[in-house]
């Protein structure tokens, strides 16, 4: 039977569920460990990605036994290192001090590997983790090693290829950056800083635009703002999810407008849909109002998925991208071969084209024929009946090459930068009928000092 003393004691270090040690633990362990310990000492920070999903789905009794686990797990990987503790700081996040000579990316690969797949009553359950590291440096204050820890796991947070990061001090100063951006972003929403530029899409068999793709742009006083600075950001606060309705409402109505003056077929649209509008159920109903409130059919619409997207192992997910093309919309996978997709995802989901990503057609070497990757691609997507878009295209070389192996739509600088509305619409009444050879250079020509925009075009 436990004495007061000790009731007290577990009441105030010790954690109900994995009967680890709790936050008053870790922090009072800890600093004695920075203390009495000099070199090779670790903070890490770890915790696991949707579990408020998780518990919704499955229920908190398996969450409880979950976390259960998770702490088990985490303490057998350091039993060998007597001077190391696992705690459960929060909810779902936990922290760990470990002292070793060993390599602590070898570890961290081990914890990775054992938390991958997690067993309760016979049941197999698959967690997501995302882990900060951070090695200490002389620090004499374990609340800020623990921040520094914090600093980056947020950048592991969500990313399902690299499950952890290690702490340098540019993630600090990029920290400091994002929360300057954060805390205008709902300002530039409301004054509308957030425009729609398209680049425009063009069919190798009639040299024709047959569509664009809407980039968005942040305008703050004259001052462009790269979309890689602030949309990683918007990703990690879900704020993205605001801007990606915005932006497909912009393009509905413009849409519209073109075809109250245009009685032709309008070119297809494509927009850009980040993985974490995947999370909410209620997502497609709210852009299928939306189309209808612009009297806009879906399948005039395109969604542009991007392949990281399309790995996520959660059957959710996939049933989410089955009820955008029940729901009528045309679908693209973007960013196609960075991720390594397998032909099984290619045949499961409803795709309707696939963009061959940039790096690819970077690559392309017209005398050596060694474009193997790309004639891959374009062979598969033709076997499976999809349509292929060549991203990047700078080149006439390029060019020359995608329409020989049979790609089936062009995108990139050889033909036209991402345009302001009123450009793009002076650029199809200009270019719309016929894209001559000398029309292409006057257009390169006038690109060539817009190039340092080109990285964020995919964006």
């Amino acid at each position: 039977m436990q004495s007061e003393k000790e009731k007290l004691y577990n009441l105030a270090y010790i954690d109900k569920i994995t009967k680890l040690g709790n936050y008053n633990y870790f922090l009072e362990k800890g600093n004695l460990i920075l203390k009495e310990e000099n070199q090779n000492i670790y903070v890490i920070a770890l915790d696991i990605d949707k579990f408020k999903s998780f518990n919704k789905k499955y229920g908190h009794d398996i969450g409880s036994k979950i976390l259960y686990q998770i702490g088990k797990i985490l303490s057998s990987n350091i039993k060998t290192e007597k001077k190391s503790i696992v705690c459960r700081l929060a909810n779902d996040m936990f922290g760990m001090i470990i002292v070793t000579d060993k390599n602590i990316q070898n570890v961290v690969d081990k914890i990775c590997k054992d938390l991958k797949k997690i067993q309760i009553n016979k049941s197999e359950y698959r967690v997501y983790i995302s882990i900060g590291i951070y090695k200490i440096q002389g620090d004499k204050d374990i609340i800020q090693a623990l921040d520094k820890a914090l600093i980056a796991h947020n950048y592991a947070k969500g990313n399902y290829n690299i499950q952890y990061k290690i702490f340098n001090n540019q993630m600090e100063e990029n920290m400091i950056r994002e929360h300057n951006i954060e805390i205008q972003m709902e300002k530039a929403l409301e004054n509308e800083e957030f425009k729609v530029y398209y680049q425009p899409k063009i069919s190798t068999k009639t040299n024709r635009m047959v569509g664009a793709e809407a980039l968005v742009r942040w305008i703050k006083e004259d001052e462009i703002i790269s979309p890689n600075i602030f949309i990683p950001v918007f990703e990690k606060n879900h704020f993205i999810i605001e801007l990606d309705k915005y932006i497909f409402e912009k393009v509905c109505q413009d849409i519209q407008s073109w075809k109250q003056v245009k009685n032709e077929k309008i070119p297809m649209i494509s927009v850009n849909i980040s993985k974490e509008n995947f999370y909410n159920e209620e997502f497609i109903k709210e852009y299928e109002k939306i189309a209808k409130k612009y009297n806009l059919k879906t399948e005039e619409i395109e969604i542009e998925i991007t392949e990281n997207v399309t790995m996520i192992e959660n059957i959710s997910i996939i049933k989410m991208i089955k009820r955008i093309k029940e729901a009528g919309f045309v679908i693209s996978i973007d960013d196609f071969g960075t991720g390594y997709s397998s032909l099984n995802m290619l045949q499961s989901m409803p795709i309707d084209i696939i963009k061959i990503d940039k790096t690819f057609i970077d690559k392309i070497d017209i005398k050596n024929k060694n474009n193997n990757m790309v004639d891959y691609i374009i062979y598969i997507a033709k076997k499976l009946g999809l349509k292929t878009v060549a991203e990047g295209v700078e080149a006439e070389e390029q060019v020359k090459y995608l329409k020989e192996i049979g790609c089936d739509m062009l995108q990139g600088y050889y033909y036209s930068k991402p345009l302001k509305k009123k450009e793009f619409e002076h650029w199809g009444r200009t270019k719309l009928n016929k894209i001559c050879s000398k029309g292409t250079d006057l257009i390169n020509k006038k690109l060539n000092k817009h190039k340092n925009l080109k990285s964020a075009d995919n964006t």
